[in-house]
């Protein structure tokens, strides 16, 4: 079985999701992730009153969707072979990372906090992203230059995440719907992540990595940076780094994986809007997310008939 594992982003975590890790957690490593973020905490998801919003703060964001990746995949790997890859979008691609080099919990979490803290230190006006479907890729520059705003990911040949701060985004909006877009939305991710306004967050996250000593990567991974393929630890701690303030093409990545010819692709969510791209670009791939079961014994039948 030819498998390659995704890991998603930001954009679709829930309060299910925040149940479902809390019930996974050992009371030490609930500890931890509340020394993070205390938003994190039982008690705290157990409050009526609290609201699902504060998951996408990025600071918030980042360590809760690292953490169900993280439960996820040990769970995952007890039911499949080694995979031939992963391959990981934007946040996905440090939870990727992590998983591949088999990094302790803490220790990813560690890795993962540090980023989330110094791109929320990098932000110094009311910024985010913006998806755009339906313009072309030989218009974008047009559009990039008139509303002053930023390539972030590449999704395809005519969808893209754009970032700016929240004025440029909204000229950018105007101008996208006269050069034809069919779709234009507003992403729950407040940090312009993947441009040249986070270059302040990618050179401390830089700093930082320098002192770190990580084991081996034992999966390859596949970038969303341009689609090459890494197993090195080093390597990889550089391409995360500059992934902060350089755009990410994920069609190219999704090129690569279409090279490997996988059997099977799985998405480990949380959501499953990049299975929803394999299945629109690779359509001849079996490919499904873990959202897309209401548990894991779904997911294994899905499996095993696809052996």
């Amino acid at each position: 079985m030819n498998l390659i594992i995704l890991f998603s982003g930001q954009g679709l975590q829930s309060q299910a999701h925040l149940d479902e890790i809390l019930s996974q957690m050992s009371p030490d490593e609930q500890s931890l992730l509340s020394s993070v973020a205390p938003e994190l905490s039982v008690d705290y998801a157990n409050n009526s009153q609290s609201s699902e919003e504060r998951l996408f703060d990025n600071q918030i964001a980042q360590p809760f969707i690292y953490t169900l990746q993280y439960y996820r995949w040990q769970q995952l790997q007890r039911l499949i072979a080694a995979p031939m890859a992963f391959a990981g979008y934007s946040l996905g691609e440090v939870s990727a990372f992590a998983c591949s080099s088999q990094l302790p919990y803490a220790a990813g979490l560690d890795l993962v906090h540090q980023r989330a803290s110094v791109m929320q230190n990098a932000v110094t006006a009311s910024s985010g992203l913006m998806a755009i479907k339906g313009v072309p890729d030989r218009k974008m520059d047009e559009l990039l230059t008139q509303s002053q705003t930023h390539l972030s990911i590449k999704i395809n040949r005519d969808q893209f995440i754009i970032a700016g701060n929240h004025a440029h985004l909204e000229q950018a909006a105007d101008i996208a719907q006269n050069l034809g877009a069919q779709n234009v939305q507003r992403l729950k991710v407040s940090v312009p992540s993947h441009t040249v306004m986070m270059q302040e967050a990618a050179e401390a996250f830089a700093s930082y990595i320098q002192s770190l000593t990580l084991p081996k990567m034992r999966t390859p991974i596949i970038s969303a940076t341009d689609g090459t393929r890494y197993s090195d630890s080093e390597q990889g701690l550089r391409i995360l780094s500059q992934q902060i303030d350089h755009p990410l093409d994920w069609y190219l990545c999704l090129e690569t994986i279409e090279e490997y010819q996988p059997s099977m692709v799985i998405e480990i969510g949380p959501g499953s809007a990049l299975s929803k791209m394999v299945n629109n670009v690779l359509p001849h791939i079996p490919c499904r997310s873990w959202d897309d079961f209401r548990n894991i014994d779904g997911l294994q039948a899905w499996i095993d008939r696809n052996r």
